[in-house]
């Protein structure tokens, strides 16, 4: 008996049930809103058409009609006549006086009021000569009539969840055979297991789909638990960025190497990689709200001397502490030389090679960074370069730079490395951005260049103010 209650079978008729009980459920509690809705709707249509028919009536013809009327009570309905001189027709009513005043004052109302312990519905209008009338009706009469359409809706609802629950049986026994030995893959799947093989060819259509759409589901485990895995890396890797420029300023500061006019200075390049940390940690919170593979671009124009100059800000301390010179030179061309791509993107890019220069490069040497006219297939485009006076690398090892872990495992035992992802990290993004990226080994040197497309011509060249308002918006102070 156990095992038949917890057959496949048997649980997919009783979610069948289930599902039917609870659809009715919500059709009736919808089902009795709309009727009773409609129904008060109605008695309050029918009561301001009963308190019209009066009002249009000739003056001396009022007193007489809403007697007659009120004496009748057709469904329930009573009427009184609120004569100018205070009287009233009939002389008696229960009707509240703040109705009776909305009515007077506002010239017409509607609502409930309670009288006797009983709950009634109104409707009043003021007419000529200074009378009004007023029409009411027990709210009761109104509830038992939206218990008597409600009664039908229940008796509908009940024979659909009957027919629900019984067509709900008959497709729970015909797919639950195929159904277990899909089962049986997606709990492989469950466990870990990937690559599973598809299951044999049913002649249901239906559980066929199910089949491909695990088939599908397996490979895009494997893919995201992929991305998770480089995302997971990537991310550590960029976080470590600004964190390097924070901790560089903290120690000039706390050791008194930052003199008195230059703390202002200090303090905003502070607040600025501050900012990016809090970019990237919302790089991360919009990855995981839009379950998005990579993070967001604000593709615009912007002067590259302006990011360079954020850049030499950021990681003085830390070249000042290594005992390395960061030079930049002039830009060469027109000035300014402009981008269309991601201040923001860039910036990283700039820092993960600065990273790698400082890394490599000796006490005493120095880190060159240029900005130059270049081309990007036929077009124009702005090339930005970072040299160091480290080892350098040797020929062969420009077709492997790129690659993640490469040549941090072939010299790890040779010269300071990192983890490995910098490079791999930062030819990615450059194509994100639509440039290139490239490295020589001229002059036993190392020497790595981003080359990213410049605006068309003619276009209007923005200012240093709106690459700063850029980076704002991406989260900086």
């Amino acid at each position: 008996m156990k095992r038949v209650s917890g057959s496949l079978t048997a649980r997919l008729v009783v979610a069948a049930i289930v599902v039917a009980l609870l659809g009715a459920g919500v059709t009736l509690g919808v089902a009795y809103q709309l009727v009773r809705t409609s129904t008060v709707e109605q008695s309050q249509s029918l009561l301001r058409s009963t308190a019209r028919v009066v009002a249009k009536a000739p003056p001396k013809e009022r007193a007489t009609l809403v007697q007659n009327l009120d004496r009748a009570q057709t469904r329930g309905i009573r009427l009184l006549l609120l004569r100018a001189n205070g009287t009233t027709v009939p002389t008696h009513s229960d009707i509240p006086q703040s109705a009776v005043d909305s009515v007077r004052s506002a010239g017409a109302a509607a609502g409930r009021f309670r009288s006797s312990g009983r709950t009634y519905l109104f409707e009043g209008v003021r007419v000529s000569q200074g009378d009004a009338v007023i029409a009411t009706q027990d709210f009761s009469l109104v509830h038992a009539a939206i218990a008597r359409l409600f009664d039908r809706f229940l008796l509908a609802a009940g024979i659909g969840a009957a027919l629900a629950a019984a067509l709900g049986a008959l497709v729970a026994d015909r797919i639950a055979r195929p159904l277990k030995r899909t089962a049986g893959v997606a709990r492989r799947l469950a466990a870990g297991e990937r690559g599973t093989s598809a299951p044999p060819p049913t002649p249901l259509v239906d559980i066929a789909a199910i089949d491909v759409a695990l088939a599908a589901l397996d490979e895009a485990l494997r893919t995201s638990e992929s991305r998770q895995r480089e995302f997971l890396l990537s991310i550590s890797h960029e976080l470590r960025t600004p964190l390097t420029g924070i901790r560089g300023y903290a120690d000039a500061l706390a050791d008194g190497l930052v003199p008195a006019d230059g703390v202002r200075d200090a303090g905003t390049t502070l607040g600025r990689e501050a900012g990016r940390l809090d970019a990237f940690v919302g790089d991360l919170l919009e990855l995981a709200r839009l379950q998005a593979d990579d993070f967001p671009l604000a593709i615009q124009q912007f002067d590259v001397a302006v990011v360079v100059e954020q850049a030499l800000q950021a990681w003085g301390p830390t070249a000042a502490h290594a005992a390395v010179r960061l030079e930049t030179g002039a830009p060469t061309g027109a000035l300014p030389l402009t981008v269309m791509s991601d201040p923001m993107r860039v910036r990283q890019l700039l820092d993960g090679l600065l990273e790698n220069a400082l890394r490599a490069a000796p006490a005493g040497s120095r880190i060159r960074i240029g900005v130059a006219s270049g081309a990007l297939e036929a077009d124009p485009a702005v090339r930005i370069s970072v040299a160091d006076d480290g080892p350098g690398l040797r020929p062969e090892d420009v077709k492997d730079a790129f690659e993640r872990g490469v040549l941090a495992n072939r010299y790890r035992n040779s010269r300071p490395v990192g983890t490995g992802l910098g490079l791999s990290i930062a030819a990615r993004l450059t194509r994100r951005l639509g440039g290139r990226i490239t490295v020589s080994t001229a002059g036993g040197h190392t020497e790595f260049a981003i080359l990213l497309p410049q605006p068309p011509a003619g276009s209007r060249i923005l200012g240093v103010g709106t690459t700063e308002r850029a980076f704002r918006e991406a989260g900086e102070p």
